[in-house]
């Protein structure tokens, strides 16, 4: 069976819910097992029995956080080389012109550039400043968990 890493950056819990759904659709095509962390965790995570790891946070100033950032260069000294990876976000408005996902993209490709991106990552809507999630999302969420297994197993 594979193994799946979800690694999130979150403040009011959205971008962790998404986590949690992408982990879920991961873990429904029964091929795959998955975990979900935060970006504490990273560090004392052992990255070398996972198959492939995704890395989500929320548009921030218009950018990735430096929290996820930093998890990735952590991940990355850990051993991203040789794994799918993608990328997840969340954002206010539907007319956002930030796109954290991307910069995610990004930054593993410059930090792991042996690790394979699975892209486009998503980007997910969130229903005012702190939330919550809006309703559509954690099926898209799922989906998008299920056709990562797909890259992962071809």
């Amino acid at each position: 069976m594979k193994k799946v890493l979800v690694v999130v950056d979150t403040k009011f819990g959205n971008t962790e819910q998404v986590g949690r759904e992408i982990a879920a659709g991961i873990e429904e095509t029964g091929v795959a097992e998955c975990k979900v962390i935060g970006i504490k965790e990273v560090k004392s995570e052992d990255f070398s029995s996972y198959d492939g790891v995704l890395f989500g946070g929320p548009v921030h100033a218009f950018r990735a956080t430096r929290g996820i950032k930093g998890a990735i260069k952590d991940a990355a000294n850990k051993g991203l080389d040789g794994k799918l990876v993608s990328s997840f976000d969340t954002h206010q408005s539907p007319g956002h012109k930030g796109n954290a996902a991307r910069q995610i993209e990004g930054e593993v490709g410059k930090k792991a550039p042996g690790a394979k991106i699975f892209t486009p990552g998503l980007s997910a809507r969130v229903d005012g400043y702190e939330g919550p999630l809006n309703a559509a999302e954690p099926a898209r969420a799922r989906e998008f968990g299920k056709r990562f297994v797909d890259e992962l197993t071809e």
